[in-house]
């Protein structure tokens, strides 16, 4: 907030804030603004985001000046701004695994004062009361409200989730396993639950290896430790020991299995046909079209290159029906910069932001699902309950029960980004052996997470 309102008469309101509920009694001035840093979007989405935020502004006198940035840019630039002197960042998305790094630095605004827990109105986003409203934490997803949360303190509000899922591309499965129709293609896809099942149907392809591949990859950097996780949550194993603080604890050999599991996929994936851009979509881009499956998220699914009616999606499939289908939860968080001095209207914008309209908008700009409880349907991206559409963006809101949550630990992305993607790499390539490649990773958390 700026010093100046206090000496206009809102000290009152000020107080309000500081003592543990947004106030209600002072509404912004038209001389208000505050700056929001998000995701750079495409012109058209620019343009309802604009709308969007000008109905902010209408109803609170608060104006809001955008900074977009693209996502490849975005740690780069926000890091740079959170380091300057100036006290131009106020409200920002920020990467789930990004929020505990700066909490760590004392860069972001502590929101226990601002959260409460409703049981009578678990739906309500925020909880009104005779000076302001607080955050219900019973409003958001469980899992996305855990990673904001560091250090046993709240550091933001869960804005979008997603998780990683199997696509599959039904025309080249049927093509593989010589079936004669999509049907039959979609109902031998849909019987493999594990890992095993997931072999017998690999060991059924003729051409394995060779004219086919069994996987689309992981990408590269942050997305092969993002991608890595899926198995090493289906062997039911753990990215981070809390109480040991140690890295790929593998107590009962769960990360070795998932890594072996992860270069089967590999060895049964030509490079040619993985690191092609349409491998897996199929376009006139040769190799085109020649992966079967490929591990994505909702973002991807309105990016495919063909219709929808070439693709399916199944849960990730766990080592053992026992443990069962387990994947990773991404998605970003709202958050406030410490140094901002306008809190009060920040704390309002992210009300907004998280409110019935925006996050419809969020959802389908993103292509993620609202960390909104009430507002992450499926009804957002596809009404057509028949169509494949709405059926893979069912898979990926049931797989999100059970997606799991990257370490809330500060420096867990140079791990994520850096330490598991070329050790990893190096054991699948049969460069390096598994406890090289796992004593290699430990070692280079144990100097990023100090």
């Amino acid at each position: 907030m700026k010093k100046s309102l206090i000496k206009a008469g809102a000290a009152l309101a000020l107080g309000c804030c500081l003592a543990g509920t947004v106030a209600g009694c002072a509404g912004g001035t038209a001389s208000d603004e505050i700056t929001f840093y998000h995701y750079a979007v495409t012109n058209s989405l620019t343009t309802q985001l604009e709308q969007k935020l000008a109905g902010f502004t209408e109803s609170t006198g608060i104006k809001v000046k955008r900074v977009a940035i693209s996502k490849d840019n975005y740690k780069a630039t926000v890091s740079t701004k959170f380091t300057s002197s100036k006290k131009d960042m106020d409200v920002l998305y920020l990467d789930q695994p990004l929020l505990a790094q700066y909490a760590n630095s004392n860069l972001l605004y502590k929101l226990d004062d601002f959260v409460t827990t409703s049981s009578e109105d678990a739906e309500t986003v925020a909880v009104e009361n005779s000076v302001g409203f607080k955050f219900n934490k019973n409003a958001f997803n469980e899992s996305a409200w855990a990673t904001t949360v560091y250090k046993n303190s709240v550091y933001g509000i869960p804005l979008t989730i997603n998780t990683s899922v199997l696509f599959y591309n039904v025309a080249t499965i049927k093509e593989a396993c010589g079936l004669s129709t999509d049907d039959e293609a979609v109902a031998k896809v849909e019987g493999i639950k594990t890992w095993s099942d997931l072999k017998a149907f690999a060991n059924e392809i003729n051409g394995l290896g060779t004219k086919y591949a069994l996987f689309g990859g992981m990408g590269s950097g942050g997305y092969t430790g993002w991608y890595s996780q899926c198995f090493i949550g289906a062997a039911g194993g753990r990215l981070y020991d809390e109480n040991t603080k140690t890295v790929l604890p593998d107590e009962d050999g769960s990360v070795r299995r998932a890594f072996d599991m992860i270069k089967y996929m590999f060895d049964n994936s030509p490079e040619a046909l993985y690191n092609s851009s349409s491998g897996f979509t199929g376009t006139t881009t040769a190799p085109a079209g020649k992966v079967l499956f490929s591990l994505s998220h909702s973002s991807d699914i309105k990016d495919f290159d063909v219709a929808y009616t070439t693709f399916g999606a199944i849960p990730f499939p766990g080592e053992t029906a026992e443990i069962g289908s387990v994947s990773n939860l991404g998605g970003e968080n709202l958050v406030i910069a410490n140094k901002s001095e306008k809190k009060e209207a920040s704390l309002k914008l992210i009300k907004y932001l998280v409110s019935g309209d925006c996050m419809s908008f969020f959802q389908t700009c993103t292509n993620n699902f609202a960390a909104v409880n009430k507002y992450a349907t499926v009804d957002t991206f596809s009404t057509d309950k028949t169509s494949p559409a709405y059926k893979m963006y069912s898979v990926v809101k049931t797989q999100l029960a059970s997606a799991q949550v990257r370490p809330v630990v500060a420096g867990w992305m140079n791990v994520n980004d850096n330490g598991i993607p070329v050790n990893l790499k190096a054991y699948v390539d049969g460069k390096k052996s598994y406890d090289d490649a796992l004593g290699t990773i430990r070692a280079y958390a144990a100097e990023h997470l100090k």
